[in-house]
């Protein structure tokens, strides 16, 4: 069990109240075979959500679950403004890391936010593991234009300079990939395996 990371989440369609937590998570990890999970998610919190999280005491379950030691780390993914987020750090700052939507077309992106999400995770010292690096495909399959700039860099594929992108920020710990093939795993693999961070012409 030492030998691979676990992650798994509670989602707010995965509980009505309370007591309807730990049974959750018994049945999450019966599921995976498993005795604990490495990491565990509050699942996508936003302003719509949240409530429902606090009001149903989610996170003082969690937190007891990890003394319990069937949860190692408890954290969040996050998607909403900077200011939101500030809220949920102050409110909780038990929270362990944070997993955010980050890539450099979402860095200064008023609706995501990426950079300002970063900077209060920095603030409370909070690790940060990124989803969506490759914005879904979209900084691979980009406009005729945008890839020429990319690949004139000469440095790799598309993937591996969002990836690389991601990475090279102090506070990132994780770069979480989705990847369809054999190929896109070992490039993105391959780029951390030997990791080089931006430099910056690149960046």
């Amino acid at each position: 069990r030492e030998s691979f990371v676990l992650a798994d989440k509670l989602s707010s369609v995965s509980f009505k109240c309370k007591e309807d937590i730990e049974p959750w998570v018994n049945t999450q990890l019966k599921t995976c075979g498993v005795e604990y999970f490495d990491f565990y998610l509050m699942h996508a919190q936003h302003a719509g959500n949240y409530d429902q999280y606090k009001d149903n005491g989610a996170y003082e379950e969690a937190f007891r679950l990890k003394k319990e030691g069937k949860l190692r780390h408890v954290g969040i993914s996050f998607h909403d403004s900077a200011e939101f987020l500030e809220k949920i750090l102050t409110d909780y700052p038990e929270i362990e890391f944070v997993q955010l939507q980050f890539n450099y077309a979402d860095y200064e992106d008023e609706r995501v936010q990426s950079r300002l999400c970063y900077e209060v995770c920095v603030k409370h010292g909070k690790p940060v593991f990124v989803m969506e690096p490759v914005k879904g495909g979209q900084l691979v399959n980009m406009s005729e234009a945008m890839g020429k700039i990319v690949d004139g860099l000469g440095g790799g594929s598309r993937a591996s300079y969002a990836i690389r992108f991601a990475a090279s920020f102090p506070n990132v710990v994780m770069v979480l990939s989705g990847m369809g093939n054999m190929d896109m795993m070992n490039d993105n693999i391959s780029v951390m395996k030997d990791f080089c961070p931006l430099n910056e012409k690149e960046m």
